[in-house]
Order: C-alpha cells, then structure tokens, then sequence
C-alpha cells in the first residue's frame, strides 16, 4: 500500500507541474494584452521613452517565459520535478517583479481614477492567478510582487482612505495565500482520490479479464457442455468447446441445431412441461436426468441443468454433464449391495428383501414356496488342509452347479461362508422341493478339480416350507438351518425337511446352549475317573478323566450332548482348561496318597489345539497342582491329525518334549490314516470300544483288534482297549 502511495503522490507532483506550465503559455499571452492596454492608458501621463523600456523588459519576460514553456515540452523527461519547478518559480518572480515595478515607476498619481485604475491592474492580475495557484510559493512570489508596491504607494501617499487600503490589501494578500493553500490541499486530495479510483477501476478491470478469461477456460476446457438457447425456438445461439467434443459436431452444425436434436428423451411438449417452472420463477434451476445423442447416434447418460434470462428475450442456459462413469458406478455399488462378489450369486441382503415379494406372489396365487439352506460338510477341513484360494474355488464351481440344476424361476443366493439359500417358487407338491434336494446332493458326486487336484465334497441340506411351516423371512431361515443340522447329525450329504420335532430339538438345544453357557461359573462340572489296568499285573497304572454335567434343572446332561454343543458355542477352551487344572491336582493327590505313580489322561478337543493356548493351559495346571508332566497323557483324535498343520504338529512335538504323552483316541473308527503314527509323535493308540463288546462274538472285530495290536507292536507303541468290562 505504502509504495502504491508513493506512486501515486509522484503521478500527482506531476500532473501539478505539467498543469503549471500549460497554463503558463495561456496567462502569458493574458499578461501583455492587459498590460498593452493598462500602458495605453497612462502613455500621455509619462515619458514614452520610459514607458517603452519597461514594456521591453516585460516583453523580454515574457518572451522568455514562452520559450521556456516551449523548453518544458520537449525536454520534460530529461529533468527532474523539482528542476522544472523552480524554472517556473523563477519565471513567476520575473514577471512578478516587472508588473509589481510598474507601480513604483509609473505610479499615475494625478486623479482618482488613474490611481484606481493603477490599484486594480496587479489586483487582476492577483485575481486571475488561479494558473499559479498549484504551486504556493510560485503564488506567495506573484502575490507579493504584485501587491507589495500597490501597498507601498497607498502608505507613503499619508491620507486615511489610502492608508485603510492599504491595510485592505495586506488583508487581501493573506487571503489569497489561504485560498491557495485551501486551493492545493483539495487538489492533492482530489488528485489522490482520481488516481486511487483509477486505480482501483484498473485493477477490477483486470480482475474482471482474469475472471472471464478463466471463465473462458473452464467454459471451453471443461468436459461439461453448455448451451445457450433461444427460449423460444430452443435453437442454439452459443456452445462451447465441451459441447462441441462430446457430441461430435463442428460448431456450425450445433448452431443449426436445438435442445430437442439432442435430448434423447425429450420431445417439444416434455420440454415444455420441464421448463414451466423457470418461466414462473426465472432464480430457479430445473434439473433432468435423461439421455443425449451424439452426432453418431450413440446414447449416453446425462445431468442437466436448465436456467433461464428473461431480461429482453427469454435465454435457456443448459449446464450438461456426462454421467456414464457416475451410472456405472451406480450400477457396481448396486450389485456389490445385493451380489455376492466371489461367486455371483445373490447375497443375504438381497435375499431378505426378495423373500418378501416371493411370499407376497405365493399368497395372491395360492402357492407354496420351498427354502432350501445348503451348507457344504466339513467344509472348515477343506479351508485349513488345503488353503482358502482352494476353498474359494470350490464355492464358485459349487454356486455353478447350483444354477445348472435350477429352472428360471428358482433363486440361489450365497447367504454365508459355505451356506447357499434357494428359493423355489410355485411349489405344487412337496416333492418338487425333494427332487431339486436330491439334484443339489448330486452334483457333489463328482470330485471338483482345483489346481490339478481332486477335492470330494459333500452337502447337508435343510427345507423349510411356506406357508406350512412359518409365514416370514426368519422363521424359515431358522427352520431350515434347523432341518440342516439334523442333516449333519444324520450322517451329511442328505437332506431333511423340517417338522415340529426337530423344532423341540432345537428348542432343547438352545435351553441346554442358555444353561450350559453358566455352568462352569456355577460350579456344575465334576470329574469321573475310569482306570487303567495293565494285563500283565493287574495293577492300576493310572485313569482316564471323565467329565460330567449335574445342572439343577436338568438333572445330568451326558458328554455326548453338551460336549459337541460347547465346542459349537465356542466354551470348550474354558472348560478344557479347567478339566486339566482339576485332573491334574486330584492325580497328584492320588500320588501323595498311594506313593505310586500314576498316570491321569485327559482329552483335548481339536477347538483347544486351534486357539493356541493348550501349552499355556497345560503349564498353568502342572504348575499349580506340582504334577510331573511325565504323569500327564493328553488324548487327541485322529480329526485333529487331518489339519496336518504345521502350528499343530510343532504344539504336539513341544508338548512331547516336555514329557507328555500323548494318545490318539477312538482308533480305527476315523480316518486311521496310518502317515499319522508316522509323522506325529504319538505314543498310545487306544483301540475303540465298538470293537471291543463284541470281541468274542464278531471274528472281524476280533481280526481288526489283532491287526491293531501287532501294528501297535511293530511301532513300539502301547495299547490302550476302551470299555473292557469282563475277564
């Protein structure tokens, strides 16, 4: 601001002495007529010779004064202000002394009209000075040269009228020099205030340009097309660039054209009707979503917003903009809302909103619907042994063997991890949803073939029936899981239809899931111990640890039940972790008591190996109780071996390190893979019990135990027989 101010001051010091000198020339041509006149006058009263010399000198004056003004013109840049200045200053004493000295030489005394006359010659010259005026002390120099002689001449003359104008004319010179003063400061500041508006016009004006030449830019560089129509005939009357590339017409050929040339969707009467509002309030913006046509004929999706002018003839201004990236990701986030991404089918999200127009269609039509919930068997095994890309790949050929097998009118959705839900409409008989069942199970007969390798799978499927066997979306999604897992209990890779005594089972369950979630915090849980006798001696060697439920309202609930439910429920690890603790102190006690030292065998749930925690856990019971880890057998099933993990396998080798024995459970009843016994360090096999309570009567049982015991044998590994009851 400070350096925009001294600019300014300059343009004004400037101004003020160009202003000086181009008055000059005009004040000195005023000066010799009225002195030319003024001598003409008083000629008779003195000596022409006289009279002529001085009216020399002042021609001299003001001659040079012109050649000086003539001077400035041409040479103006080559001096500074100041030297111009005080040129003008000296040429205003100069004429002010040789007008002021006509007064003291040829004052005309005789009469009162010549003294008048010679009072009033500097008085309008003081008068007129208004060229001088810019510059004050060029006018204290004027003003005194001028008046201090008509002063002089009043005082020496002695009488009262002359004395009392004389006083009237010093009161007059500092008149004027006020009024020049007062004369000056407006002018500066009148000055200021031009060049500051000046200025800042200058800078709107360029602001302005800068704006619309940035409005310019993004006008004609913006991908928007813009159109300015008549709002009459809708013809186009300007287009910029944006227009021009999108459609595929040249400039000419679009102002040749209208709206309705490239509003797809709209005709004259629709055009009319969508801009009936701007007519009524012009400040409003109508919006339309809708089509445009390239010159090509190409469609492409478009948001349009229409504004009208109405000062003289109604303007239509159409802000349009291609939507084709917005739609198609309109049309993405609607199918990542309602499909699944891996395998294309419809997701749960989507299925719970279809089920209600089905159920709707059923009604009005008097038809049934069958919902058949679908869950691949030990479909966690495949995930965990072989990887979840494989796992991944199994549900996308499964979800393609589902549509093969379905009709148009049937709807698969994934609705879970390996869970698949279909809907079958206009179910006449329950049969219909039977044989879609028995298809679905059938298209896991033959292996799925992922990376080179041969995967078999199975599936358990629930069916639930509508109206008949609930009337929403959650009863029947209930009732089918319900009849799913009946399924699996069943023996898998079957189905089940659901029916009101699976519905008390499942009722059963969740009383049992309700008590059984505070058992352990209540103290419900107790201990049994079975022994274990070696044949040789006939002496106890040891017990197998047995848990038992006794809850207050339930009486007893066998392992058989809440076992399988805990590990459902996700309460295993708590509960396993406190069977350890508790075995492992009364087998200490035992030791104290009898001075023997026996073994205490304690099943472990594959659950408690895959939270990682059972060295933790086994440690904590050992410290606590002081039990010798050589006293501890830990008995596992060959279900956890199939995993065949690396974390697991290094937990069964750290925990063997350590002295524990450990012993795989229920053998010859599972997999009995016998890689196994060969890679995992286990020490005991234990032969099941349904081989054992027919041993005498069944020569195949009797065949298998043989075969167990001289494999046991061979690999150096101790026997265990479960449920031997007799001699």
């Amino acid at each position: 601001m400070s350096d925009q101010q001294t600019t300014i001051e300059q343009k004004i010091e400037k101004d003020r002495v160009e202003q000086l000198y181009k008055r000059s020339a005009t004040t000195t041509i005023a000066i010799f007529s009225a002195s030319s006149v003024y001598l003409f006058f008083i000629a008779d009263l003195f000596p022409w010779q006289d009279l002529l010399s001085w009216y020399t000198v002042l021609l001299t004056v003001l001659l040079g004064r012109l050649l000086l003004f003539k001077y400035y013109l041409k040479n103006h840049n080559a001096h500074s202000l100041t030297f111009w200045l005080n040129l003008f200053r000296l040429s205003i004493f100069a004429v002010g002394l040789t007008l002021g000295s006509l007064n003291i030489f040829f004052y005309p005394g005789h009469t009162l009209a010549y003294e008048l006359f010679a009072i009033a010659y500097p008085f309008g010259f003081t008068a007129a000075s208004l060229t001088i005026l810019l510059d004050f002390f060029s006018f204290l120099i004027y003003v005194l040269t001028l008046l201090l002689p008509v002063v002089f001449q009043l005082g020496i003359s002695g009488e009262q009228a002359y004395l009392g104008t004389s006083l009237l004319t010093i009161v007059l010179i500092f008149f004027f020099l006020k009024f020049s003063r007062r004369y000056i400061e407006n002018f500066y500041l009148t000055m200021n205030l031009r060049y500051e508006n000046k200025d800042l016009v200058t800078e709107l004006t360029e602001e302005k340009n800068k704006i619309d030449n940035r409005m310019a830019r993004i006008l004609n560089d913006g991908s928007s097309e813009i159109y300015v129509a008549d709002g009459n005939t809708y013809l186009f009357l300007q287009v910029n660039r944006g227009a021009i590339e999108n459609l595929g017409y040249t400039e000419a050929e679009l102002l040749e054209t209208s709206l309705l040339d490239i509003f797809n969707d709209l005709d004259h009467d629709k055009l009319q009707l969508l801009l009936a509002p701007l007519h009524e309030d012009p400040r409003q913006i109508v919006i339309h979503n809708g089509q445009s046509k390239r010159k090509d004929g190409s469609i492409y999706p478009v948001e349009a917003r229409f504004q009208i002018s109405t000062n003289d003839t109604p303007i239509i201004v159409a802000t349009v903009y291609d939507i084709t990236e917005r739609k198609e990701w309109e049309k993405k986030l609607i199918y990542q809302a309602n499909y699944d991404q891996l395998t294309g089918l419809l997701n749960r999200h989507y299925m719970q909103s279809y089920m209600s127009s089905v159920f709707a269609r059923a009604r009005r039509y008097q038809h049934k619907v069958a919902l058949l919930f679908m869950d691949i068997d030990n479909f966690k095994d495949i995930n965990d042994s072989l990887g979840h890309d494989t796992g991944d790949e199994i549900l996308v050929k499964t979800a393609k063997r589902i549509n093969s097998v379905l009709r148009e009118t049937d709807t698969p959705a994934r609705t879970g991890g390996d869970e698949f839900t279909i809907l079958i409409e206009q179910v006449k008989e329950i049969s219909h949803a039977e044989v879609v069942a028995k298809k679905l199970i059938d298209i896991f007969a033959e292996p799925f073939i992922v990376q080179d390798r041969q995967v078999h799978a199975t599936a358990s499927i629930g069916i639930s029936i509508y109206p008949d066997d609930g009337t929403t979306h959650d009863q029947l999604m209930q009732y089918a899981d319900i009849a799913m897992y009946q399924a699996k209990d069943d023996g898998r890779n079957n189905y089940r239809f659901f029916s009101l005594q699976m519905r008390k089972l499942s009722e059963e369950q969740m009383m049992l899931a309700s008590h059984l979630r505070y058992a352990l915090a209540n103290d419900e849980f107790f201990l049994l111990y079975q022994p274990k006798i070696d044949l040789t001696t006939s002496r106890i060697t040891g017990a197998e640890a047995l848990i038992r439920w006794q809850n207050p309202t339930l009486g007893e609930v066998s392992p058989r039940v809440f076992i399988p439910l805990a590990e459902k429920m996700g309460l295993i690890k708590d509960i396993g972790c406190w069977v350890l603790k508790e075995a492992c102190r009364e087998a200490y006690a035992w030791n104290n008591l009898s001075g023997e030292k026996l073994q205490v065998s304690v099943n472990v749930s594959p659950q408690q190996f895959r939270t990682g925690s059972l060295l933790e856990d086994v440690d904590l019971a050992l410290r606590l109780s002081g039990l010798a880890s050589s006293e501890l057998e830990l008995e596992i099933t060959e279900s956890l071996l199939l995993y065949d993990s690396k974390d697991q396998l290094e937990m069964l080798r750290t925990l063997n390190t350590r002295g524990i024995d450990l012993a795989l459970d229920d053998f010859g009843t599972g997999y009995s893979s016998l890689s196994y016994l060969k890679r995992f360090p286990v020490k005991v096999l234990k032969i099941d019990r349904s081989f054992i309570h027919d041993l005498m009567e069944n020569e195949n049982s009797k065949a298998l135990v043989e075969a167990i015991i001289a494999m046991a044998k061979s690999l150096k590994l101790d026997m265990v027989a479960e449920g031997v009851e007799s001699e």
